[in-house]
């Protein structure tokens, strides 16, 4: 136990120091002056102090609000006179965890007072950070529904245009009252809104899978150039699209249809904010052991001021929204979480008035994951509901299962990288969760995180308290073995 002991007093710190070492504390750390002990806690860490307050240089609480600010969850015992027991009382309302009266003080009563102020201080820090959590939580669930209201609202006004305009020139062509040009003038009409509905209705489909972290990428070599010039070439009727491929190896491993989603909505965007007319370049280049697929247009641009924002959610251009253009806001942020489920990144340069390139780098080969799947094996009226938001916030894809029978039954057709067990409501050793998520045969593979207050045991890759944070599920699962994609 490494302790630091503030006192003045000769006597009075040789007498600790002596008690301490029949303890089996070896070499305390003595500090004689208050200034002394602000600068050992600069450079080195203690589990507990010993404080008098009384010092040459610090008195009352002044010495232990000193020492708070040096070193804030350092737990402190104040070692007070007879006289000053009235002073310590408050001191330890004041935020010490302890207080001993010198000439009162034996091996045990210190030992004691030494355990327990280390004990009180880590239950504090701990109540201290399950406080912060919850209010960040709360903050995000907040947030969280505002999101989906105006979500909803953004939808409702992007969905109700095209279909108004397919509405009314099916109904034109029902009652005949179109002939000739006029009738191809309204299918091309329809088809084009019929494209943006889809459009809209795969990206919010896309948007939703990923913040519930059940989008899962199915790794398999794709060669982007054939990619935008096949995305090009449908919709070339919108626009003329100039595809430039300057490298003779534009694969990179990826999910196919994300990677069209990604292009497609950077190409559609171009056509959609550049003058009727303007044409649209692609540019597809090796960078290092990367592809940089580069989309062009000669549009309307992006204020500087507004770049840093352009790839959050709902964000759009001011110009955008005084031009009245149509857009939900949600495509670039989902490009850019969607390249980064690829490991790679977005960059984007743009002038007012001149037009904007947007550049998506993508790594050739997938580097490894950690683990992403999750299956949660707890009761669905405690602790399993919260911690599957939790991880789906923090991009994880998860399952949860209410009994052994019911993971056995699932966990063939929807395997889990993890399994994270209620054990104080589900009985269940390691040996049968691992049996269990593979037919009987023992998974040694599987990472098993069990949370309840029942110690270690055999076979769990981690075991948490039944109070545990967030962050140190989260730390559990982030230093969980590598797999790959």
């Amino acid at each position: 136990m490494r302790i630091l002991i503030v006192e003045d007093n000769p006597a009075d710190a040789a007498l600790v120091r002596t008690l301490l070492e029949d303890s089996g504390v070896l070499d305390p750390c003595i500090a004689s002056r208050l200034s002394e002990a602000v600068a050992v806690l600069r450079d080195r860490e203690f589990d507990v102090a010993l404080l008098d307050m009384s010092l040459p240089d610090g008195q009352g609480l002044e010495a232990l609000q000193r020492i708070r600010r040096a070193a804030p969850h350092l737990p402190i015992v104040i070692l007070s006179g007879q006289q000053d027991e009235a002073l310590a009382t408050t001191a330890v309302q004041a935020g010490a965890q302890d207080y001993l009266v010198k000439g009162y003080v034996s091996e045990l009563t210190l030992a004691r007072a030494l355990r327990y102020a280390i004990e009180r201080q880590q239950l504090h820090d701990r109540l201290a950070a399950s406080v912060e959590e919850l209010q960040s939580q709360r903050a995000s669930v907040i947030q969280l529904n505002q999101l989906k209201n105006d979500l909803i609202s953004v939808l409702a006004h992007d969905f109700k245009g095209p279909l108004t305009s397919i509405l009314g020139y099916a109904e034109l062509i029902a009652e005949g009252s179109l002939e000739g040009g006029d009738i191809r003038d309204a299918a091309t009409t329809i088809r084009k809104n019929v494209s943006r509905l889809n459009t809209l209705a795969n990206d919010t489909l896309a948007l939703s899978r990923l913040e519930h972290g059940e989008l899962e990428l199915v790794s398999a070599p794709v060669d982007l150039g054939d990619l935008v010039k096949e995305i090009a070439d449908r919709i070339k009727d919108l626009r003329e699209i100039y595809v430039s491929v300057e490298t003779q190896d534009s694969t990179v491993d990826g999910d196919a249809e994300r990677l069209r989603q990604i292009f497609e909505n950077l190409i559609r965007n171009a056509v959609k904010y550049s003058p009727e007319g303007q044409p649209v370049s692609v540019t597809v280049r090796s960078q290092g052991d990367a592809v940089r697929v580069a989309v062009t247009d000669r549009g309307i641009g992006v204020p500087p001021g507004e770049l840093p924002r352009l790839f959050k959610r709902f964000a759009r251009a001011s110009n955008a929204k005084n031009a009245k253009i149509q857009g939900t806001g949600i495509g670039l942020f989902l490009v850019k979480m969607l390249v980064e489920k690829h490991d790679g990144r977005v960059e984007v340069e743009s002038e007012v008035n001149k037009g904007s390139t947007f550049a998506v780098i993508l790594p050739r080969h997938t580097v490894q994951r950690r683990l992403s799947r999750v299956a949660i094996l707890a009761s669905e009226t405690t602790l399993g509901p919260f911690i599957a938001y939790l991880l789906r916030s923090n991009g994880y894809r998860v399952r949860e299962y209410h009994t052994l029978a019911e993971l056995h039954e699932h966990f063939a057709e929807e395997p889990s990288d993890a399994v994270i067990v209620d054990r104080d409501r589900i009985s269940a050793s390691a040996s049968m969760v691992r049996s269990e998520t593979s037919n009987g045969v023992v998974n040694e593979g599987i990472v098993l995180i069990g949370i309840g207050n029942h110690g270690a045991g055999d076979g769990w890759s981690v075991t948490l308290p039944s109070s545990f944070l967030a962050t140190e599920l989260l730390a559990a699962l982030e230093n969980a073995p590598s797999y790959a994609i």
